[in-house]
């Protein structure tokens, strides 16, 4: 339910960025930057005892720093601490991207990684 409040809000562009117009299916709050297409058949879900973990993917034409500098922009308003490059950090989640390519010409290829944190025992 809050996950849906959530998208509802993010389509409406409160706190998302206007540029941001579709939503990772197996991350419902993060936005795809534009000029990524979600790999949808790659994302994996996992719900374990102390929270899930998601993998997606993302493939485009647009520069690696573009990609970058959204997530570095966009997640702010949306609840997510930058705690070091590429890595965010949101109640008990960290959410790392990756980006590979995007250079000169060639296909930029991003990972997002959403894991829960460990407690201390």
């Amino acid at each position: 339910m809050r996950a849906l409040l959530v998208a509802v809000i993010l389509t409406l562009g409160l706190g998302a960025p206007a540029w941001a117009t579709e939503y990772f299916s197996a991350i419902a709050d993060l936005p795809v930057a534009d000029g990524l297409t979600e790999q949808k058949d790659k994302s994996t879900v996992f719900d374990a005892p102390l929270g899930r973990i998601v993998t997606a993917y993302a493939t485009g034409m647009v520069e690696a720093d573009d990609v970058r500098d959204f997530y570095d922009d966009a997640l702010p308003s949306l609840g997510w601490e930058k705690t070091g490059e590429g890595t965010f950090h949101r109640k008990a989640e960290t959410l790392k991207i990756d980006v590979f390519g995007g250079q000169g010409g060639s296909p930029v290829n991003v990972s997002f990684t959403l894991s829960a944190e460990s407690q201390p025992q």
